[in-house]
């Protein structure tokens, strides 16, 4: 199982340390792959962590393409528009069937049903999952997630032990 991150900001770099911390991500045969829009904040994550398995895209797009489940933590609204619908290399031109997408940012309701409606439109999954928290509960795996949208990718083991790996509980809202 491929597990990727976009953003390591000052959430998303905790998020994506705790998915290492526990394993869920990072080992041989589930790598952590990662993009964020400043590259040296991902060479950062993967020199800080050398024996585990993490590799580097070259975009939001390269990313979705190669995983099975994929994390998104950006900082605002306009980075997560920008990021998710840029059209050569953003996170939607990676989505195809077997994509599963869970975007953990704190954005209006009609932001996160646009971009589920466009990743279902395209044959993928799509769980909103924003995070009621800030720095140090991200780095600590404390975070509380507020999910909406798929059941199925809710209910998934994996991405139970990634929500478990970064907070310290989830809950589920409905479609």
């Amino acid at each position: 199982m491929k597990i990727g991150f976009i953003g390591l900001g000052i959430m998303g770099e905790g998020m994506a340390n705790c998915l290492l911390k526990d394993a869920v991500a990072g080992t041989p045969v589930s790598p952590l792959i990662i993009w964020n829009r400043t590259a040296s904040k991902c060479e950062k994550l993967k020199a800080s962590h050398p024996e585990q398995n993490i590799e580097i895209k070259s975009s939001a797009k390269d990313v979705v393409s190669s995983c099975d489940i994929v994390f998104s933590m950006l900082s605002n609204p306009e980075a997560s528009a920008a990021v998710f619908d840029d059209a050569a290399n953003g996170t939607l031109a990676g989505v195809s069937t077997s994509s599963v997408i869970i975007d953990c940012a704190t954005l209006a309701e009609s932001d996160m049903k646009r971009m589920s409606d466009q990743v279902i439109a395209k044959g993928g999954k799509f769980l909103e999952a924003p995070v009621s928290g800030s720095k140090g509960p991200a780095h600590g795996g404390q975070l509380i997630f507020l999910c909406a949208g798929s059941k199925a990718v809710f209910d998934d083991a994996t991405v139970q032990a990634a929500l478990d790996a970064m907070g310290k509980a989830s809950h589920y809202f409905g479609e």
